[in-house]
């Protein structure tokens, strides 16, 4: 059930709004129920990020350029609402600048008008006081309570809608660059139904975001409904299922380009899906159009200088997934083997120079739902994971070096369509499960489910980076970003995902007193790897001067991107 807090703030006065990254309702909403200001005024737009702190003053023509009103008023009433886990912001609006009017919050389609209602409450004098000693005892409950699994709902979110289309984004796949931490997301839309032009559904673009502030930087144009891509030879290259085309784009001047992927005969190749990087630097291209297009030579490598195609590979079947192994053979997993729908997936283990296969590997699932691989993942352990699209609820890993199956991970909860699949830090493995809408996070040991991640909407491809899981919502206009392992927030002392005056004396007390704290690397506000006395001064000043905010990972959870002796461990460990 909603809970509102309720606050008095005096003229001239600063109201500093904790959103933490893991209270037990973490989305934050804003009404004004008396007084003057917008919410635009508070801060709160559309690209807030979990764990942001929004420093309100009463009419703060100053900071937001909005007219202040009701400027005569002295002791204005804010009311706020923390909505359950899941729940997204839909939009910004600001609220009217009538002295005494009931303020309309941030609505999410799912949301109840519980708001009015309460403000109506909270107006009546006669109701005030007792109402805000009931909040305010639930309020620091939920600040004292036990917090929840730190990473099972989203911490942000990346916007991927892109201005002035007339389609959706629904992003399909996501990479990021771990040298620079830019990241880049394929930005597809929807199928076309057959006969119909694809630029009335699908999307063409490709965006660059900071997987540190995860703004948005850049976007590219490519062909209709991009899917796989790759970084290779200090550029982006991009398949596009509707068009028989390789496109790389420069990221030096952001330039595209695209290069015709056609068969032996000269015979366009369809519905390009799969790529890889070879020892040599050529560019292996899969497609996962089965001889659709009258054609089985489904997968090619091409120079990346010439753009000249040096190889052509006749495999029967759809193929979405490639990787170049290290005993110099192509691992290609195949979906409908033979163009036969009721065929089970197999392994293929091909020699690049002749083309021929050398192993193969049937996997034994349900062939009623037209199965087939849709993602690879080598472990680095002599290892690699395979998921099935449809006919499956397993996770299989296989033996590269006796080019068998080594486990099998049955999934929680039956869904049969695993879209992706990444392996974390923690020798563990993360797969999307799309219809489920859910990542689950499993041991690569035991096969034990460690932790489920919420709030998706058909999830499909994943990367991980720098302490975060980025997954690509096909059902939504949005990258999620969850916390991955080992994550903390900077500032963070106490480890409780709660900054506050608390944090800043803890860290005293340790410097001076050798009190023990929670997270040594959270209090290394500068991010220089010593903890010192400029570290809980900036901490203050940030907190109440407006001060440098901490450095990365920060306003979001993530991992120390830097090598230091400081560990997110007790202080006597």
């Amino acid at each position: 059930m909603p809970t509102a807090a309720h606050f008095n703030v005096a003229d001239g006065a600063e109201l500093v709004i904790w959103h933490p990254i893991n209270w037990h309702l973490p989305s934050m909403y804003l009404t004004v129920s008396e007084g003057c200001a917008s919410l635009a005024a508070a801060g709160m737009t559309r690209e807030d990020r979990v764990g942001s702190v929004v420093k309100f003053h009463r009419g703060a023509a100053a900071v937001t350029g909005d007219e202040p009103c009701n400027p005569d008023h002295s002791g204005s009433h804010y009311s706020f609402l923390w909505e359950g886990a899941g729940r997204e912001r839909s939009g910004s609006q600001k609220t009217s600048c009538q002295p005494g009017s009931s303020q309309e919050p941030f609505r999410s389609e799912q949301r109840r008008p519980v708001l009015p209602r309460l403000n109506q409450r909270f107006l009546a004098p006669a109701t005030r006081v007792r109402w805000l000693s009931r909040c305010s005892v639930l309020f620091v409950w939920l600040l004292l309570s036990p917090s929840v699994n730190l990473a099972q709902s989203p911490v942000a979110a990346i916007d991927t809608a892109i201005a002035g289309s007339l389609v959706d984004s629904h992003p399909y796949s996501v990479i990021i660059d771990e040298v620079t931490m830019l990241g880049y997301a394929t930005i597809c839309g929807d199928v076309a139904p057959f006969g119909d032009p694809a630029e009335k559904f699908s999307n063409n673009k490709v965006i660059e975001f900071d997987a540190r502030t995860l703004n948005v930087l850049r976007v590219f144009t490519v062909g209709y409904f991009p899917t796989e891509m790759i970084l290779a030879h200090g550029d982006l290259w991009v398949t596009c299922s509707t068009a028989s085309l390789l496109f790389r784009i420069d990221l030096d001047d952001g330039s595209s380009e695209s290069i015709p992927l056609c068969d032996s005969t000269g015979a366009p190749i369809s519905f390009p899906s799969g790529l890889e990087l070879g020892p040599d630097g050529e560019i292996y291209v899969a497609s996962n159009g089965g001889s659709f297009d009258g054609s089985d030579e489904n997968l090619v490598s091409i120079d990346p200088v010439s753009h000249q195609i040096l190889h052509h590979y006749s495999i029967s079947g759809g193929i979405s997934a490639i990787a170049y192994l290290e005993d110099d053979t192509l691992l290609v997993p195949v979906g409908f083997p033979g163009d036969d729908f009721t065929a089970a997936p197999v392994l293929y283990w091909i020699d690049p120079q002749s083309g021929e296969v050398l192993s193969e590997l049937q996997l034994d699932v349900d062939t009623s739902d037209f199965p087939a691989p849709s993602d690879l993942e080598i472990v680095g352990d002599g290892t690699a994971l395979v998921t099935i699209f449809g006919g499956s609820s397993d996770v299989y890993r296989v033996d590269l070096s006796t080019r068998s199956i080594d486990s099998i991970y049955a999934i929680p909860g039956g869904d049969t369509v695993q879209t992706s699949v990444v392996v974390d830090t923690d020798y563990s493995f993360i797969v999307s499960e799309f219809f489920s809408n859910r990542l689950s996070r499993i041991d690569l040991v035991s096969g034990e489910l460690l932790q489920t991640f919420e709030g998706g909407n058909l999830p499909n491809r994943i990367a991980v980076a720098g302490g975060r899981i980025f997954t690509c919502q096909q059902g939504a206009e949005v990258i999620s970003v969850h916390a991955g392992s080992g994550s903390f927030l900077r500032g963070d002392v106490h480890f409780d995902q709660i900054i506050d005056l608390a944090d800043p004396i803890a860290l005293l007390s340790y410097l001076f007193f050798g009190l023990e704290i929670s997270c040594l690397d959270a209090g290394d506000i500068s991010d220089d790897g010593v903890l010192d006395i400029g570290d809980p001064v900036q901490l203050l000043t940030y907190l109440f001067s407006g001060g440098p905010a901490p450095a990365y990972p920060f306003p979001v959870v993530g991992i120390d991107m830097t090598d230091d002796a400081l560990d997110c461990w007790r202080a006597d460990e």
